[in-house]
């Protein structure tokens, strides 16, 4: 992974058309933190970025939110709080931009631990 700057991009797309590219859940030895890798489209504008993590049950787990992301690659980490073993959890993506366009693109995986 190397960093690009956003203005460098070469086939950028306006915001209506960000997406995500892949998407993947690496969970660490320790079971309450999660590796989460990113990939979206190259964009004219950095858009702003939620993740949810949801059990069976639809309960949030944990929860980042990134504003005017400039990386079109990266990878971070989620801690689940209130955790009780649960093998099927669920991550939920989605790209957005403030007020007038809002949710330009979502991605929902499932995984277990």
């Amino acid at each position: 992974m190397s960093f690009q700057n956003y203005k460098s991009f070469q086939n950028p797309l306006p915001p209506e058309e960000v997406h995500f590219q892949d998407l993947r859940v690496e969970p660490w030895e320790d079971k309450t933190r999660l590796k989460i890798f990113v990939n979206i489209s190259e964009f004219v504008n950095p858009p702003n970025i939620n993740f949810y993590i949801k059990d069976s049950k639809n309960s949030i787990l944990s929860e980042v939110t990134l504003i005017e992301n400039v990386d079109k690659e990266f990878v971070f980490t989620m801690h689940l709080r209130n955790y009780t073993i649960q093998k099927e959890l669920t991550l939920h993506g989605e790209i957005f931009y403030a007020d007038d366009i809002g949710v330009v693109n979502s991605k929902t995986i499932g995984f277990s631990i």
